[in-house]
């Protein structure tokens, strides 16, 4: 071999100037990763029926859909929870399997079998997950003079929005904060004394809140849309509406209680530094997302709003912190 390199030298001066720009350039270009790809698909089926007890959940919603989901193939295994008005199913399949293929498999056999679930059982919702789907970095929201309910808008409709455009980034629903709901508080003895059940306050305040298209009119030359007025626009106009006529006069839901714009019942809490807040954590998708390159994408904004898209339509006083990054 020495003789041959000693024949030949500019021979191997060129090959391992060959193997060095091979070599730089491969290095340059590998991909650098915290998490290794796991090919272990997982569907998630997530089910809600609002009020129902988790025994009745378990036998009602769960146990159907995990006897109807063996009819899928390459399934490994499947764990499920049932908890207050929630059906959560895992179905693990077969390592190396198409995750897409599993997901579109297990989504038909939901919405088959939802014909079979208790009427008011909303439509599943069937997401892919696998081993892979891990924490990037998780992001706060806190600011001063907004309440929980305000945070939590603004880290669901703005901040959600942004992270979206990250290539291979997911972000769930924010923990922490009050999702805003509108609620009809009522007297049960003033319900009697008008005759009246709570359904027929919520079925006459359905009635009065529609979305109802109203078309368009055409009027000589010019044509025209109309947009009629049944929806209500705030909690005052509700308090108005007659629920039923005694004589001349009407009864309304200000009489038997008050619309209060108000929130859900709230089931965690977040505090950053004391102060009730939001957060929300980044998941790095499955498949070939890189958490590295991903994680150095997201917006951070060391103590101010991001400057990405919507970050000019936060109100006064927020302030978004990203205090743990794993891809750094």
């Amino acid at each position: 071999m020495s003789g041959f390199a000693i024949r030949y030298p500019y021979l191997i001066i060129v090959a391992c100037l060959i193997v060095a720009i091979v070599g730089g350039v491969a290095l340059v270009r590998m991909p650098v990763d915290l998490f290794p790809p796991i090919n272990i698909p997982v569907v998630v089926v997530a089910t809600f029926y609002s009020g129902m007890p988790p025994e009745q959940i378990e036998n009602d919603i769960t146990d159907p859909f995990e006897r109807f989901f063996t009819l899928g193939s390459g399934i490994d295994h499947i764990e499920s929870r049932s908890l207050p008005g929630v059906s959560l199913i895992k179905i693990y399949f077969q390592p190396g399997t198409d995750a897409s293929a599993d997901l579109s498999s297990i989504s038909n056999l939901a919405m088959a079998d939802l014909r079979r679930l208790p009427p008011g059982t909303l439509p599943p919702v069937v997401l892919k997950f696998d081993a892979s789907s891990l924490p990037v970095c998780l992001i706060t929201l806190k600011g001063q003079g907004l309440n929980q309910t305000e945070l939590h808008d603004i880290g669901q409709y703005n901040v959600r929005n942004q992270i979206a455009s990250v290539p291979g980034a997911s972000v769930p629903q924010p923990f922490g904060g009050r999702y805003r709901q509108i609620m009809v508080y009522v007297d049960p003895l003033k319900l009697d004394a008008r005759q009246l059940s709570l359904m027929d306050v919520v079925r006459t305040v359905n009635e009065s809140n529609l979305i109802l298209p109203a078309g368009d009119v055409t009027i000589g030359p010019y044509d025209y849309n109309l947009y009629s007025n049944s929806q209500v626009p705030n909690t005052d106009a509700i308090n108005s509406i007659p629920l039923k006529s005694v004589g001349q006069n009407s009864v309304l839901v200000s009489d038997i209680g008050k619309a209060v714009d108000s929130h859900q019942i709230q089931t965690n809490i977040v505090r950053v530094d004391g102060q009730r807040s939001v957060y929300l954590p980044i998941l790095k998708q499955g498949g070939d997302t890189n958490t590295t390159r991903g994680g150095r994408r997201n917006p951070k904004s060391n103590g101010e709003p991001s400057r990405h898209s919507e970050a000019a339509h936060y109100p006064r006083g927020v302030r978004s912190i990203d205090f743990r990054q794993d891809g750094d």
